[in-house]
């Protein structure tokens, strides 16, 4: 069965599929490219019927997701990860001789980046990264890497836009696109064409099921394949992610061999569900962030979060008008601070330390640091006090909750 893909990106990433074709001899691709991102709308508005969509990053797919939704087709959404990041830096490395201060970056997510030199060591620091997002003016991420650049203070721009970095090269500055690994790219295409098949063939919702700290049991990778019935993609350092659809998924979590396995070896599942692959993937992160080893939790398009161990239902949305408008003045999101509300409710004291906050959330130790300042700025939180470790090291700061009685209404 000839499979066709619609391949929606810039004129730097298309040609990089090309170089893939051969590789999947039973799909069909199409290409559309693109100056600016916002024209994946149209093109997505005038695509002949095709069996998913392959977009090569998150604003194509933002400016196209309502047409996506109408026609209803399956698509997978390329998104920076620190492969992505850490592959470019390489290069740049190597091609440029340059240093990671040297450098100005524009990224959807600079936490991913300041990970990324952590990894490299504690030691090292960035120039100038700016964070972009869809609506952002193309005129001021230029602006940001010529001015960088105009100072002295860097000699190489790394976007991942492709006009910017055409404009950057054009008016005589040194840019570097960002760039996938071959093996990403491969492996997202075969996610890409087991999503079509699924659908095709069942028309059924997509799902993605995230697996944390796998272990490196050959028996345990053989069995999660088995029973997903779908290719793995290495989602971050420490989780695996398969594709497969609503349907299938559902009866997966009702045999008690696959609960089991799940129990016995220690791993964290989180499954999401969406039209789209973003989405479902989205979702399947914030499922993950609610569980422990040997958990399994779900969330649907509505964000009702539930678990086939119990017949627990939650739903991850703040419902107090006044809950909703702490959660902007805090710049949190209304799922991070209903999953806080959700620790208080389930944390076994009413005080606790950045660690115990870090392994219920999921999160890397930054991202937990971020948001128990932004609980400390707004008094959700107080510190009282330290604990020592029988290790050598800093103690660690203890905090004590005092969430207002509005907040504690959503427990």
């Amino acid at each position: 069965m000839t499979l066709t893909i619609a391949v929606i990106g810039s004129e730097l990433f298309t040609p990089r599929i090309q170089e893939l074709e051969t590789k999947f001899p039973e799909l069909r691709f199409y290409y559309y490219t693109y100056s600016d991102s916002k024209e994946a709308r149209e093109i997505v508005q005038q695509l002949p019927v095709v069996d998913a969509l392959f977009f090569a990053g998150t604003f194509p797919y933002h400016y196209a997701k309502d047409v996506v939704e109408r026609r209803q087709i399956p698509s997978y959404v390329m998104r920076q990860d620190e492969a992505i990041i850490t592959a470019t830096l390489l290069h740049a490395s190597w091609m440029y001789q340059v240093s990671a201060t040297e450098i100005s970056i524009d990224l959807t997510v600079p936490a991913l980046f300041s990970e990324v030199l952590n990894e490299l060591s504690s030691t090292v620091e960035s120039g100038p990264v700016l964070q972009i997002y869809p609506e952002i003016s193309l005129d001021s991420v230029l602006q940001f890497h010529m001015r960088a650049q105009d100072a002295l203070k860097t000699k190489l721009a790394i976007t991942s836009i492709h006009s910017v970095h055409q404009a950057l090269e054009e008016a005589g500055y040194k840019s570097l696109y960002m760039r996938e690994l071959t093996e990403t790219l491969q492996r997202a295409i075969s996610q890409t064409a087991h999503l079509a098949k699924l659908v095709k063939s069942q028309k059924a919702e997509p799902a993605v099921v995230l697996v944390r700290n796998p272990s490196e049991s050959k028996d345990l990778n053989d069995a999660l394949r088995q029973f997903l019935k779908s290719p793995w993609f290495s989602h971050d350092k420490t989780t695996l992610q398969f594709v497969t659809t609503r349907k299938h998924i559902e009866y997966v979590l009702h045999l008690f061999e696959f609960r089991e396995l799940i129990e016995r070896h220690h791993v964290q599942v989180g499954v999401g569900y969406g039209l789209d692959t973003l989405t479902a993937t989205r979702h399947a992160e914030d499922a993950l962030g609610y569980g422990d080893s040997g958990t399994i939790f779900v969330m649907d398009a509505q964000k009702n979060l539930t678990t086939p161990f119990t017949s627990e239902k939650l739903v991850l949305q703040l419902t107090q008008p006044r809950q909703v408008e702490l959660a902007k003045k805090m710049a949190m999101s209304p799922a991070n601070l209903s999953k806080v509300i959700r620790f208080h409710g389930l944390h076994p004291s009413n005080q606790f330390t950045a660690s115990d906050l870090e392994t219920f959330l999921g999160l890397t130790r930054r991202s937990t640091e971020r948001m128990i300042k932004k609980l400390v700025d707004h008094q959700l939180i107080v510190r009282s006090g330290e604990e020592m470790t029988y290790q050598q090291g800093r103690p660690r700061t203890v905090y004590t909750f005092q969430l207002p009685d509005y907040l504690l209404e959503s427990e």
